[in-house]
């Protein structure tokens, strides 16, 4: 049998080389320590530019730091990737900011021939300047949409005093009512299906005196529904009860002296009730939509939707919760104050009535036939029913 041997390890102190203190501190790769071969700048995803919605800015480079292979870089945040406040852009319809999003020029008429140019300058390198044009698109055109406002919310309740030694708490004060939701506005859209430079079949709508372009074969809701009634307001909170007034007194404490201890005089107070929750506004009534579309195009009602729905009602106020009876801190005739109950939650507020609205089929293409840019598509007239002939009775 083989003897192992044990080596016992005992507590002690171990010393450790000092780390030398004069190495250079790593060096972190940045971008101005690099050669940027080429560069691009692109939308990404982003088929276009919608008139009036932000869109961002991409740039990718080719970039070579000293006793390395060739890597890509982009915008961001980053020491070695390319700061978007580097880069200057401007153009006749649209401006950048330093986080290189775009804001293209919201009227669909200025972008809808010529898209958007942009010029693009990396402030560091001059030399990588950019002139470039991004087709429009439509995307961000969903309808049209005149909705009525939300109802003010009620003011809460006040909250009840506590009362002093003895006294019961005030009441908390009702909540407010809410206040009633907008009514829904008035739409009068025109659609048709025109083509342009960049898009072979576009909706193109007139409503309420304003164009707009949208993508094809796509739902476009016309919507002006009523405004949500405001919430009741809370129910103020009841105040509390006051605790019981004492004093003091001498009691024999058994062994032939004395001690002093409280005695509470009269009762504590009562906590208070809590305010009601407040009524919650009537929602509004729905307006007035009505669309008008291109008879030549009888697919096109498929695509147009409404909504004029009565606003929804307001929620109920919340109770007040009632104030904490008095409390006591006798040792004799210790007496404590009920607590008060909690308030009435409020009503939620009515629904708002349903507005008017009509879908329906008319001659319309006159109308579109002076907006430069757009070209009618030519669509095929429904054909009419054919009246019936009535045989004549012979006599």
């Amino acid at each position: 049998m083989k003897r192992i041997a044990l080596v016992a390890v005992t507590g002690g102190c171990f010393t450790y080389s000092a780390l030398p203190n004069d190495r250079p501190a790593p060096k972190i790769r940045t971008l101005a320590d690099a050669k940027i071969i080429d560069m691009e700048i692109n939308l990404h995803k982003q088929s276009g530019l919608c008139p009036g919605q932000e869109g961002k800015l991409y740039v990718n480079a080719t970039v070579q730091w000293p006793g390395m292979k060739p890597v890509l870089r982009s915008l961001g945040n980053d020491v070695d990737s390319l700061d978007p406040a580097s880069f200057a852009i401007s153009g006749p319809l649209l401006t950048g900011d330093a986080e290189a999003h775009l804001h293209p020029d919201g009227d669909v008429l200025k972008s809808i021939e010529d898209g958007f140019v942009i010029d693009v300058k990396y402030k560091p390198e001059p030399r990588f300047v950019f002139h470039q044009m991004f087709p429009p698109e439509y995307s961000c055109f969903t309808g049209s949409y005149a909705p009525g406002g939300t109802g003010d919310g009620g003011n809460g309740g006040q909250n009840g005093a506590s009362g002093n030694d003895g006294d019961n708490g005030e009441p908390g004060g009702p909540g407010g009512d809410g206040g009633r939701g907008g009514d829904g506005g008035t739409i009068q859209a025109y659609v048709t299906i025109v083509a342009t430079k960049f898009y072979p079949k576009l909706y193109a709508v007139i409503a309420n005196d304003h164009f707009y372009l949208a993508p094809a074969d796509r739902r476009l809701v016309f919507a002006a529904p009523g405004g949500t009634g405001g919430g009741g307001g809370q129910g103020g909170a009841g105040g509390s009860g006051g605790n019981q007034a004492t004093t003091s007194a001498e009691r024999s404490d058994g062994n032939g002296g004395t001690k002093t201890v409280t005695v509470g005089q009269g009762a504590a107070g009562n906590g208070a009730n809590g305010g009601n929750g407040g009524t919650g506004g009537n929602g509004g009534t729905g307006g007035t939509v009505e669309v008008t579309y291109d008879s030549s195009f009888p697919e096109l009602r498929q695509y147009l939707a409404t909504d004029v729905g009565g606003g929804e009602g307001g929620a109920a106020g919340g109770a007040g919760p009632g104030g904490a009876g008095g409390d006591s801190n006798a040792d004799e005739n210790a007496q404590r104050g009920a607590g008060g109950g909690d308030g009435a939650s409020g009503r939620a507020g009515r629904p708002g009535r349903t507005g008017r609205a009509s879908v329906r089929a008319g001659s319309v293409a006159a109308m579109f036939r002076s907006i430069r840019g757009i070209q009618l598509a030519v669509g095929q007239e429904p054909a009419r029913p054919a009246t019936p002939r009535v045989p004549r009775r012979r006599r």
